[in-house]
């Protein structure tokens, strides 16, 4: 294991106090405070006494084996089988013991009820969310591919930066609140956004490309949640918010770079909004079909 890596997830044990999920160090770990947290771990053959979370928790086991499992979900016994691809659910100030027989590896994820209350703003019917565990081992396609984006983007970060991020977050929220909450929730489907949002959008992503942009604060400037705002602008134009954004960065790139010849190509990079010059090559090599070096020479020598 990496020693550097320290743990994020913590859980309440008996009188309250704060620990550590595992003492352990984990493989890898991230996360956004007052968001979620991220870790993924490889657990050895274990116990743990009742405890509960202050955050959502999701565990997708992504082993190869499946591992017996004896649990006490407030107080109820229930026993199964941990498998690999298949997820446990338990949600914030539940109580939780559990036992199991083999090493397991997993991705483990919190979502904060912050996160859960800024992705959808208002309620779709103004009910309160409450969620509900669900410990036996369930299958979920959908979330699956949703966490292990979020572990691919905190191991290599997306080019779409926090944005991307965000949207992840987002989507894995909603979904949480849709399959684990008392009663399914109806959704109605998604409207083209008016044009004066679409607008909207437009000069404020212009006039802040250089900056760090936030789904809350672009969800805000056209009075709608993340979620819908995610939603809409894609039935709108038939791109994620994300994808916009990069592809509005690379423009003002493209034409940085025809304006000035001799500026060094990382500060074009930091100039229109990317954290690091490797995302910065990623992206414009994926949205113009070569390197900015290349794209370069081709202006000189034009």
């Amino acid at each position: 294991m990496n020693e550097s890596v320290p743990p994020r997830i913590y859980i309440q044990v008996a009188d309250r106090e704060r620990v550590p999920y595992f003492r352990e160090p984990p493989l890898t770990a991230g996360g956004r405070t007052g968001l979620y947290d991220f870790e993924h771990r490889t657990v050895e053959a274990g116990s743990l006494a009742a405890h509960t979370f202050d955050a959502d928790v999701l565990m997708l086991p992504v082993g190869r084996r499946a591992v017996p499992f004896c649990s006490r979900l407030n107080g109820r016994r229930l026993r199964g089988l941990i498998e690999p691809g298949r997820f446990r659910f338990l949600a914030r100030g539940d109580t939780l013991s559990t036992a199991w027989d083999a090493p397991v590896q997993g991705l483990f994820l919190t979502l904060t009820p912050t996160l859960l209350s800024l992705s959808l703003g208002d309620d779709i019917d103004g009910r309160p969310m409450e969620l509900v565990s669900n410990i036996m081992p369930h299958r979920d396609l959908i979330l699956a591919h949703l966490v292990k984006a979020i572990a691919a983007h905190l191991a290599a970060p997306h080019p779409g930066g926090f944005l991307f991020e965000q949207s992840l977050l987002v989507a894995t929220a909603v979904h949480v609140q849709t399959h684990y909450s008392v009663g399914r929730r109806s959704d109605r489907p998604a409207r083209p956004l008016p044009r004066w949002r679409c607008v909207r959008l437009a000069e404020y992503i212009d006039a802040h490309l250089g900056e760090e942009l936030c789904l809350k604060d672009l969800a805000e400037l056209v009075g709608l949640s993340p979620y819908h705002l995610a939603r809409a602008y894609k039935a709108s134009t038939g791109n994620s918010l994300w994808q916009a954004v990069l592809e509005r960065r690379i423009k003002a790139a493209c034409r940085l770079m025809l304006q000035s010849t001799e500026l060094p190509l990382a500060a074009v990079a930091r100039q229109c909004g990317f954290k690091s010059y490797g995302q910065f090559i990623a992206a414009f090599r994926k949205y113009v079909g070569v390197l900015p070096s290349e794209y370069r020479k081709s202006i000189c020598a034009g």
